[in-house]
This record gives C-alpha cells, sequence and structure tokens, in this order.
C-alpha cells in the first residue's frame, strides 16, 4: 500500500502520521483527494460510494438512496403522480440549478469562476461580451479580443475552496452575499475572524469540503470513509457533510474529542459514522501484544467481534494470570461466539475473585495464601446464590467446571512457578471432581415444538415474508426443513445445493460452532426446490457478481454486491410469532374418569428459530431413526448429546409413532406432515446417505 505521506506539507504529530500513513492511495485516488484542496469527490461508478447522474434531462445532480434520482426530482416525481419511467421521459431540470460545484470561465486559460450555471463567463468577461462586443458566446470565445484573466485567490472562508469573486472582496460570491445578509440582519456579533474559522462551506452535490479542519481530524474522517467503505457501508456526501461543519464549528482537535463533548447533540446518521469511527481509530495500531495488558480487551483485533472485560477480576495476580490464560485460549477458540466461550470462563473466575474479596481478610490478594478452605467458601457462595434465585443451577454448574478448567490451565502455563503472577499458589487451591454438581437433565431435548404447533406455523409463512422479507421466510423455511443451527443457515453459500454420486440431494453447509467445513446433509426434493427458487432470485438481484462470492440469503443492507450474508432473522421471527393468532394444542384430560381433549394455548414465547433444530431431531427421535444415524444428522460429536432426544417416556414414543413427524408437500405444492411410519421405511435409506456424508 503506498502512502500519501510525502504529499503532506505541514508538521504532524506521530499519531497522525500513523493515520495517514494507513490511507490507501488507491481509495485517496478514488476521492481524487489533493492534500492542499482538501475536498472529498463522491465518484459516480463505485459499488458503495458511486452517485451517479440524476436519469432526468439536463439534471447535473446525482443520484440518491439507490434510486434513478437526485432528491430534488425526487421530490418533483412524487408530487407528479406519474409513473417513474414516465416522470423520467417528460422531466427536463428545473430552471434553477442546485447544489452544482463552482464552474470556471469558459474562456481558455482564465482563472476566475464563472458566474453562474446559466452564465459560463466570469464577470469581466461577461460584462465585456454583452456590453461592449455584444456578440453571441461562441463568436466571443472566439474573438481575438478576448484574453485569459488572472484569479483573485481563494475565498477568505476557511472550509471554502472557490475563489474570490472580486480584487475587493476577501470572499467568493456566495460567502460574499451571506456575510452581507448577516450584518443586515444584525445578528452577526462582529467577531469576522471566527466567523471566516467556522462558517460552511457552499453545498456543491457530491462534494464535501473538509478545509478548515486540523490535519488531525482530516487523516481521521478520511480513515473513517475508508474503514466504513471496506465494510461496504454507505456514507453519502449528505451524511459527510454535517460531521465536517459540526467539527469545524466546534474547532475540535480529533473524533474523541468531539464525541466527548458534543456526541449527545448530534443526528442519528452522525453518531453513525463515529460508531465506526471510534474504534476504527482505536484499533489502528494496536496489535494483538499491546491489547493483551488492557483490563478490556477489543476482540477485533485478536480477528473476532466483541469485548473481553477482564474487570470483574479484583486481585491483580488473579486478573493478569487469567490474561495470560485468555492469549493462550483465544486461537484455539473456533465459531461464531468465541467472545462469548471465553468471557464465561472469565466471569466463573470472576465470581471467584468475589468469593475472596468477601470472605478473606485480605481480600485474596496474596496467592500463597490461598487453599482448600478458600475453595469451599467459593462453593458454599453459589449454592447460596442458587437458593437466592440469583443464579440457576445450570449456572452454578458451569461456573464450577469454568473454573476447574481454568485453574488446572493457569497451572500448566506455569503461572504458578517463581517470578510468574500466581507464585507460590498452594496446590489444594483447585477444584476436584467431587465439587462439580451432579449432571442436569439433558436441556436440548424437549424443547421441540409439537406438531399442531408446527403446521399452524407453515400455514403462516406468507405472514412472515410480510413482516420480514424473502430471505428470512426462506432462512425459516430451511430451519425447519433441515434442523441446522440458524447461523448456519444464515452464512449459506450460494452454492450450497449439490448432489451425491448416486443423484441424491445434499445441503453443502459449514458448522461453524465445532469449526468443521464442508458438511454434507441429506435433503429432499422439496427442499431442494426452495433453496433453487432462491439462487435464482439472488443471481437476478445481483448478476455481475461471481457465483463464488454470492450469499444464498444476502444482508439487506450496506451489501451491493451481494457478498454478505443476512446476520440474523430473530426480530422478523419474534414479530412474526407476536403477529400470530392464538395457538392451541389438544391435550387429554381425565374428567370424570374418561379421557377428554381439551384445547390449550400454546406458549409463543418458545417459537424461536432454535426450536426448530430441536424439532428436527425430536421427530426423527420419536419416528424411530436410529441413535447413531441421527446423531450424524445432527452433526453432534458425542453420542449422548444425541441420546438426549431419546429420553421421553414410553406414552410419548407410542403417540408419536402415529403422530405428524416429517415436512413435505402435498400434489397442490401446500406443505403436509407425513406419518412416521414412512421415515421408519426409508431408515435404512437414511443410513446409507449419512454414512456416505460423513468427513
Amino acid at each position: 500500500m503506498a502512502t500519501p505521506l510525502s504529499a503532506v506539507h505541514e508538521p504532524t504529530d506521530a499519531r497522525t502520521q500513523q493515520i495517514i500513513a494507513a490511507l490507501d492511495a488507491e481509495f485517496l485516488a478514488l476521492l481524487r483527494w489533493d492534500w492542499d484542496l482538501r475536498v472529498v469527490f463522491y465518484p459516480k461508478s463505485h459499488p458503495v460510494l458511486g452517485m451517479p447522474d440524476c436519469q432526468v434531462k439536463g439534471c447535473q445532480r446525482g443520484s440518491s438512496r439507490n434510486g434513478p434520482l437526485c432528491d430534488g426530482c425526487l421530490r418533483r416525481h412524487s408530487q407528479s403522480g406519474q409513473a417513474l419511467e414516465d416522470f423520467i421521459a417528460t422531466a427536463t431540470r428545473p430552471g434553477r440549478a442546485m447544489g452544482v460545484g463552482e464552474l470556471s470561465c469558459a474562456v481558455t486559460g482564465c482563472a476566475r469562476p464563472a458566474k453562474g450555471t446559466r452564465i459560463a463567463l466570469c464577470a469581466t468577461h461577461y460584462d465585456q461580451q454583452t456590453r461592449t462586443l455584444r456578440i453571441s458566446l461562441e463568436e466571443f470565445l472566439a474573438h481575438p479580443a478576448v484574453r485569459p484573466l488572472d484569479g483573485f485567490g481563494t475565498c477568505d472562508v476557511a472550509a471554502c475552496p472557490r475563489r474570490r469573486s472580486g480584487l475587493k472582496h476577501p470572499y467568493c460570491a456566495p460567502h460574499t452575499q451571506l456575510f452581507a445578509r448577516l450584518v443586515r440582519s444584525g445578528t452577526f456579533d462582529g467577531d469576522e475572524e471566527a466567523w471566516r474559522r467556522t462558517a460552511r462551506a457552499i453545498v456543491a452535490d457530491r462534494e464535501v469540503s473538509l478545509r478548515g479542519l486540523p490535519l488531525r481530524v482530516v487523516a481521521e474522517l478520511l480513515y473513517t470513509l475508508q474503514v466504513r467503505t471496506a465494510k461496504e457501508v454507505r456514507t453519502r456526501d449528505y451524511y459527510l457533510r454535517p460531521l465536517s461543519d459540526r467539527l469545524r464549528v466546534h474547532q475540535s482537535p480529533n473524533l474523541e474529542a468531539f464525541t466527548e463533548a458534543h456526541g449527545a447533540m448530534v443526528s442519528a446518521q452522525t453518531r453513525a459514522i463515529l460508531a465506526v469511527a471510534l474504534p476504527a481509530l482505536k484499533r489502528l495500531g494496536t496489535t494483538p501484544e499491546t491489547e493483551r495488558h488492557r483490563d478490556v480487551w477489543d476482540l477485533a483485533v485478536f480477528g473476532h467481534s466483541g469485548t473481553l472485560d477482564f474487570t470483574g477480576l479484583h486481585q491483580r495476580p488473579l486478573r493478569e494470570a487469567m490474561k495470560v490464560w485468555a492469549y493462550d485460549d483465544l486461537p484455539r477458540r473456533r465459531g461464531k461466539d468465541v467472545r462469548g466461550s471465553c468471557q464465561t470462563t472469565i466471569t466463573a473466575m470472576a465470581l471467584l475473585s468475589e468469593s475472596l474479596r468477601l470472605q478473606r481478610p485480605d481480600a485474596g490478594h496474596t496467592p500463597q495464601l490461598l487453599g482448600r478452605t478458600d475453595i469451599v467458601g467459593f462453593l458454599n457462595r453459589l449454592a447460596f446464590l442458587v437458593d437466592e434465585g440469583k443464579l440457576s443451577a445450570y449456572a452454578r454448574l458451569k461456573a464450577v467446571r469454568n473454573v476447574r478448567s481454568a485453574l488446572t490451565r493457569i497451572r500448566s502455563l506455569g503461572l504458578t512457578r517463581p517470578g510468574e503472577f500466581l507464585e507460590g499458589l498452594p496446590q489444594d487451591f483447585s477444584v476436584i471432581p467431587e465439587d462439580v454438581p451432579d449432571e442436569l437433565e439433558d436441556t436440548e431435548a424437549g424443547k421441540d415444538l409439537p406438531d399442531e404447533v408446527m403446521r399452524q406455523l407453515c400455514d403462516r409463512l406468507d405472514l412472515l415474508e410480510q413482516i420480514g422479507t424473502r430471505e428470512v421466510r426462506v432462512a425459516t423455511e430451511l430451519l425447519i426443513d433441515t434442523g441446522r443451527r440458524p447461523d448456519e443457515i444464515h452464512k449459506l453459500p450460494w452454492d450450497c445445493l449439490q448432489t451425491d454420486p448416486d443423484g441424491s440431494l445434499v445441503l453443502l453447509y459449514d458448522n461453524s460452532k465445532e469449526y468443521r467445513l464442508g458438511r454434507r446433509l441429506p435433503i429432499g426434493k422439496e427442499t431442494a426446490a426452495v433453496i433453487m427458487d432462491q439462487q435464482e432470485r439472488v443471481r437476478t438481484r445481483f448478476p455481475h457478481t461471481p457465483v463464488s462470492e454470492l450469499k444464498l440469503l444476502p444482508a439487506a443492507r450496506a451489501n451491493p454486491e451481494g457478498k454478505k450474508s443476512m446476520s440474523s432473522i430473530q426480530w422478523a421471527h419474534r414479530q412474526w410469532g407476536l403477529a400470530l393468532p392464538e395457538i392451541v394444542v389438544p391435550v387429554v384430560v381425565q374428567v370424570g374418569g374418561q379421557p377428554v381433549t381439551r384445547m390449550l394455548a400454546f406458549d409463543k414465547d418458545k417459537i424461536f428459530p432454535y426450536a426448530y433444530r430441536h424439532s428436527y431431531a425430536q421427530r426423527h427421535a420419536d419416528a424411530g431413526v436410529a441413535p447413531d444415524v441421527l446423531k450424524t444428522l445432527m452433526d453432534h460429536r458425542q453420542l449422548k448429546t444425541t441420546l438426549g432426544y431419546y429420553r421421553v417416556g414410553e406414552e410419548r414414543r407410542r403417540e408419536a409413532v402415529n403422530r405428524v413427524v416429517a415436512l413435505q408437500f402435498d400434489r397442490h405444492g401446500n406443505r403436509v406432515w407425513r406419518k412416521a411410519q414412512g421415515l421408519r421405511v426409508r431408515d435404512v435409506a437414511f443410513r446409507r446417505s449419512c454414512h456416505r456424508s460423513m468427513v
């Protein structure tokens, strides 16, 4: 990456130099950036920053909001009542062109600005044409008496890149008029020098002036724009311009100082820019080696999302030891929620730290004095918190396990040796196997949705599409049909549908939780049809993006090329659940010794995306699919996880054989449920296909 630092002709501090050095020369060229002029010019053609010309005849402004019209023409179109195509075909630019940047005099070599969009000459040449020579513009430009003129310099308003309008005027023509109007209105405070420093530049379409700002702020804004563009987040000129103006008014030395002082008073668009700017600038120049010494880690430095917080560890030796543990542990973590898995262990150790702080005379600051009694006190405190309802039994189990694992790893890392953070930590300060609470009953099984609920949900998928998007509906259908984890469906590549040598259809996906890539799941023709329809839709929407880079379920925003997958369907799915009418399920009860069927309202809070995975597993288990086959279908590492779905009562298993258990389509294309016996017949085929799909 070429550095533009050599183009800066003024003293810079080390931090400013670092930011400028991080600017990509190609990105600056895209903006037509000049360190002397300091104006951002938006390109007409670019997937993220591009603002093509408005399609109205004669209009010189850039289109906005991904449409074919500029803001002004968009308003005129909405008022016209015409169809968009008819409006574009018949409309012309309004008489006064707004937002057009400064134009130069049409005389070749003339350094003065034109009078406006309708008059192509500077004031002097226009006077010569209309009053002296009295000829047409074409004749005037070819006349031998016409000579180019020298300019009068740049406007004295710090933000303005325009040229002065005359020898006696320190400002460009628009700022001359603005200043005169300000004086006449009686609101001018008399400090003309302050006005020059803080006045806004004249708005020009697809241009943003960064003049009049400290070099540090200019570099930070450019770097922010570069980062947002790399993330495919649009930053329109009318987003960046107000931030630049506010920074100039407050004379802020950097974005962090501006945010601390004025961040609560800015618009939502400005907050969105700052939300990207501050973390990106903080990370610039930061390495894992420097980040590891902080009490709160930004995991983006380590290639993950979120933060790790060590502030809950009150004792410095324990806190520093856990930082070493986390630094060692992070490279081995896989999957989406790396932060969550690491923070869970840190939080468990924070519970131990809090116990030491409350129960020891020295608050646990001396590792050599810790022992078995402190572990027992910690275990008793956890039991007390569970009894008080402040901690769940499952959280207690996880905390004890994580503390045991962390203390064992701390010792294996040598952190109890002389000279280390926990030097002299006694061996009996550890959690032994007998300290770990009994294993809880499997929490996966029992979260499946009853067949009657699934049937009603499938009947109302159209409502889900109305509330969300087509992609949300497709994701939900695939979750129901395949039993994959939500994140595995969200991130499916466009080319996720393949066939085995025998012609059977398989879904190719990545098990992100266990970091097992390229997994193959046998699917039915109906599910394949859903995928193929979505593939066609995505290909139509993004015809120029290579198939290898497309996602099956592309994100709706900040995704101009379809390369980013949707992040979640949680919100739309939740709104769908709330919008559904009351769902009732039949329950058989005994009344007077006789079985009576009653309709019971189903708790809609139990309808969430992950429940479809439980339902998929449970209906296969209820249908008698062999555990080893279901283990492969679910891509479980351990068979005991799969066996949890078989721990159901005899009554439920007998009932399940006659219940509706697997999703299919009837001849009209409607979703229906087929009987469990049908799945039994195909059990042998499932075994073959599942074992073939093992990696």
